[in-house]
Order: structure tokens, then C-alpha cells, then sequence
């Protein structure tokens, strides 16, 4: 996107030139704007959001679960008794060769999970089912969308960043004035830490708002202008 990270190797021994990883023992630059983006900063940051979300899907023990995009249907089929993932496999039931999608939880841990083994024939149909009834009925759909919008928009309290800018500012001038004097500044550090982990929540809602938001509209738009031609493409499936 543009930007660049300085020093993040530093050499160690100038005879032999070896570098080093720098992992704190020298300061590191960060220089936005440092030449000219490969791809715009809104999509890098799309794309560090879905890593994100990728790298940190794990079951309900805690353990980490591999991501595999060979397949639209990855990630995204849960188990309706306990909650853990379907998993895509080639299935040889007594001679005959299928896939289909099974509980992760009777696959790795052979637990007392009774979901189904689902033929992926089957789950083909069903979402391509479920497709043309969001089209028939999409403006439903996008009526309810729109109350979901309007629903996060009002959701939350009401924080004005400003405000505590302004009073971060005070507090700032008033521990330099009790260093100074050496007065006891504890309440004056206390309440500046406060209202920056404040701000910082502020933030992150804010973002994460914006970014539900986003989605919603994303998925709006999908319903207005791609179901026409996704019901065409779709019946060659």
C-alpha cells in the first residue's frame, strides 16, 4: 500500500556483514507514503481483516483450525448439535465413492455428536434453493438489511471524541505542572490512562461499526444487482 518499515534488520558484525532480525534492540521507522502503492490502502486493510479472521478460527477446545479455500462452502457449515465445523471428505462407503461433509467432532475426536453425513450433491442444492428464495423475496430482505443498518447506527452510546481530546489536554498540562511542583500526580496519571483506554474503545466500536456496516451494504448490493445473473449461472451448477 505505499508504506515502509525501517530497520527491520540491523547488522551485528561489520567484518562479516551478518544481520539480524531486529526485535526491539533498535528503533524502527514507519514511513507512510514511501512509494508508489501496489494496491490501494483499503483493500491491504480488507485483506489483513480476513487473514485475521482465518488464522483465529478454533474449536471449542481452543485448538487452531487450518483454513482451506479449495471449497466455497469451507468455513462456513456448522454443526446444529455441537457447534464445530463440517469438514469436506471423499467418503468410500462400501464400494462406493462420494463426497460429502461431516462433523469435525466425529471425524478427529469420535465424540457422541449424531449429526448427519451430508452428500454434497445435496448441499449444493440446498444453497442454490435458499439463492432463489432471497430473490424472490429480496425486497423482504433488503427492508430487513435496511432496520439492521439503522439498528447498529443507534446501538451504542453517544462519545464525543472531542471532549475527551480537550480533557487530555488539561490533564497532560496538569501532570507537567505536579511534576514540576513534585506533587502527587497518581489521580492525574489514573484518570489520563482512563480516558485514553476510552477513546481507544471509542475507536475500535467506531471501526467496527463502519465495518458491519459495510457488510450489510455489500450485501444489499449483492441482492440489487448480482441474484439476476447468479440464478443463470447457477443452474449449470
Amino acid at each position: 500500500m505505499g508504506d515502509a518499515l525501517l530497520q527491520k534488520t540491523y547488522t551485528i558484525d561489520f567484518l562479516s556483514k551478518k544481520r539480524i532480525k531486529n526485535n526491539g534492540a533498535l528503533p524502527q521507522y514507519y514511513v507512510e507514503d514511501d512509494h508508489e502503492p501496489i494496491i490501494s490502502r483499503e483493500t491491504f486493510m480488507l485483506v489483513q481483516e480476513e487473514i485475521a479472521r482465518r488464522s483465529s478460527k478454533r474449536d471449542k477446545n481452543g485448538k487452531k483450525i487450518g483454513y482451506s479455500s479449495n471449497h466455497c462452502f469451507s468455513k462456513i457449515i456448522y454443526c446444529a448439535e455441537c457447534g464445530e465445523i463440517f469438514r469436506r471428505v471423499h467418503w468410500n462407503n462400501r464400494g462406493k465413492k462420494s463426497i460429502v461433509w461431516r462433523c469435525t467432532s466425529r471425524l478427529d475426536k469420535k465424540s457422541e455428536c449424531h449429526a448427519r453425513t451430508l452428500n454434497e450433491e445435496l448441499l449444493k442444492s440446498a444453497f442454490l434453493e435458499a439463492i432463489h428464495i432471497l430473490q424472490e423475496n429480496k425486497n423482504d430482505y433488503l427492508e430487513i438489511l435496511k432496520k439492521n443498518i439503522e439498528t447498529v447506527l443507534k446501538s451504542g452510546k453517544n462519545v464525543n471524541s472531542e471532549s475527551i481530546d480537550e480533557r487530555l489536554e488539561k490533564l497532560q498540562s496538569e501532570l507537567i505542572e505536579k511534576t514540576k511542583k513534585h506533587e502527587d500526580y497518581t489521580q492525574t496519571a489514573e484518570e489520563t490512562l482512563e480516558l485514553k483506554a476510552k477513546k481507544e474503545q471509542f475507536t475500535m466500536d467506531d471501526s467496527s461499526k463502519k465495518d458491519y456496516i459495510r457488510r450489510i451494504k455489500d450485501l444489499q448490493n449483492f441482492i440489487k444487482n448480482s441474484l439476476s445473473e447468479c440464478r443463470i449461472l447457477t443452474k449449470n451448477w
